[in-house]
């Protein structure tokens, strides 16, 4: 719903939002309503004998009756099974979209976590230099390729940098070896629904959830990505007081994903612990709030598999959608700064089609001279 369509609709006091039968329309029929200001919006509940409305005009329905049935979109603090009776049901006739959107280059992060849901809360993290800024770019990445609207927060690398990490993954190869591919996938890149916030270092909390509030109601955002959470905190707050604060910035960041139905990935650095020893879900730096609050917690452990040969791993430690946990192993390539195959298989595109361009020069030139 275009900001610019609003001033258009405010001569109305009351405004039905009757979209239609699948989640989908659902969910968006909800994010119109809170757009238009709940107090004034009723939603067409989804169903079978609610279907869009011109195929109810045209099976003859009583429009009259369905939009009289029409629920207030701003909701009292109770409810009984009654109201959440149609929405229980959508979610098992859905149960692909309830589950979220798949990763295209992570299929193995689709088996545990079935897929990336609005109005989650996920913590990431790692060891320093563990990677944890490329992983969850390319992460991100491949989400905003698929249409999730994206807003990136780099607290601690500058949005250049962090630009030129996410092109190189969007490309699969090095630019800089290839300029004049440059403008072609620059273009490509650009037509992405990627944003950044321009801050950089220590910030306000508040400032940063206004900035979120302007982003979600401006672009849709549905995915902020937070890295990372120490790096905005800055060093103001000591020992007990910077715990404290740590708890309050958590809570407010899972308020506003469960508040604006967005998903929100934060980047927590771990405490400092034996280099020995792999992480675990109480490495998170800070008290245990940050893991209690969240509703995913995934690890990229650097360490050498028992009985694989990666020596980078994802773990996922906490699921709280259906409890899947597990890991699986990582392979970083060098050459597109990707943890997926989709680096790889390209940069072993690359090098058999330069193996085949230095055989045809080593080729005798006298030969017949077909072209």
């Amino acid at each position: 719903l275009p900001p610019a369509l609003l001033p258009y609709l405010e001569q109305f006091k009351r405004i039905t939002l009757w979209l239609g039968e699948d989640l989908r329309s659902w969910e968006a029929a909800k994010l119109f309503a809170r757009k238009l200001s709940l107090k004034r919006c009723s939603l067409v509940r989804p169903g079978d004998l609610q279907p869009r409305p011109l195929e109810a005009l045209n099976q003859g329905l009583n429009l009259t009756k369905i939009l009289r049935a029409a629920l207030p979109a701003s909701h009292k603090s109770i409810v009984s099974f009654r109201q959440l009776r149609e929405e229980v049901f959508g979610e098992l006739v859905n149960t692909e979209q309830v589950a979220g959107i798949k990763w295209a280059r992570f299929p193995e992060l689709n088996k545990l976590l079935k897929g990336h849901r609005r109005g989650e809360l996920t913590i990431f993290t790692g060891p320093t230099g563990s990677g944890k800024t490329t992983f969850i770019s390319e992460y991100a990445l491949d989400l905003c390729m698929q249409g999730v609207c994206t807003l990136w927060g780099s607290f601690e690398i500058n949005n250049v940098r962090l630009a030129k990490i996410m092109l190189t993954q969007f490309a699969t190869q090095r630019l800089e070896d290839q300029l004049e591919l440059y403008d072609e996938w620059a273009d490509r890149f650009e037509d992405l629904p990627l944003y950044f916030m321009t801050f950089h270092g220590q910030q306000n909390i508040k400032t940063v959830i206004d900035t979120m509030q302007h982003a979600v109601y401006m672009y849709d955002i549905t995915h902020v990505v937070v890295d990372n959470l120490q790096f905005m905190m800055g060093h103001e707050h000591l020992s007990v007081d910077r715990l404290a604060a740590q708890d309050y910035i958590v809570g407010a960041f899972r308020k506003f994903a469960t508040d604006n139905t967005c998903h929100i990935t934060l980047v927590i650095h771990p405490r400092k612990e034996d280099d020995e020893k792999e992480l675990q879900t109480a490495s998170i730096f800070g008290s245990a709030k940050a893991s209690q609050e969240a509703d995913n917690v995934l690890i990229l452990q650097d360490r050498k598999l028992m009985t694989g040969p990666g020596k980078r791993y994802l773990q996922v430690s906490k699921n709280r959608f259906d409890g899947d946990v597990g890991v699986f192993p990582l392979e970083f390539s060098k050459a597109s700064l990707t943890f997926s195959s989709a680096g790889r298989s390209k940069v072993k595109v690359k090098k058999m089609k330069e193996e085949k361009a230095l055989l045809a020069k080593k080729a005798p030139e006298g030969g017949s001279g077909a072209s």
